[in-house]
């Protein structure tokens, strides 16, 4: 499967292993979590519900 380098945007063969140009490796970075993408809420909403400015023009800053 081809895709591109995270590292230097190269594209190669990711069932070939690391990246030829910086060594980057996809399977890698699975493991590792996708530098903390997995981690447990990362990218949910706070349970508290607040924090920020309603949705909507209203809550929008306005310059």
């Amino acid at each position: 499967m081809n895709g591109e380098c995270l590292g230097c945007g190269a594209e190669f063969d990711y069932d070939v292993g690391s990246c030829p140009a910086r060594g980057w490796n996809p399977e890698e970075f699975r493991e590792q979590g996708r530098h903390g993408l997995a981690r447990s809420g990362h990218g949910e909403p706070d349970d508290d519900g607040g924090g920020g400015p309603p949705p909507g023009p209203k809550g929008a800053t306005r310059i």
